[in-house]
């Protein structure tokens, strides 16, 4: 066992966290099966649920998601789909 010294009080990162394939398994897992869960009920859409949490954790600065969000097709191409109609309707509301 190593003696910290006053001075070894920070770890500094750079550059982006490297996250492993369990990481992956663990987000998806959670993310896709509270998403397919709760869009079982009759009134819930499941690309309006996705975009929920996408939009709520995109604005709050939360990356947890977005890794796994970038390398997941269907996801990727909600977000696509989202950011694309958001663009049109502010450029035909300006």
């Amino acid at each position: 066992m190593t003696k910290k010294s006053k001075f070894n009080l920070f770890e500094f990162k750079f550059g982006p966290e490297k996250r492993t394939i369990f990481y992956y398994v663990r987000v998806g897992f959670l993310l896709k099966g509270t998403v397919d869960v709760v869009s079982l009920l009759p009134f819930v859409d499941r690309k309006f649920l996705f975009n929920l949490i996408d939009e709520i954790q995109l604005k709050f600065g939360v990356d947890v998601l977005n890794d796994y969000i970038i390398k997941d097709e269907e996801l990727l191409r909600f977000r696509i789909d989202r950011t694309i109609t958001k663009a049109i309707d502010d450029y035909e509301n300006s």
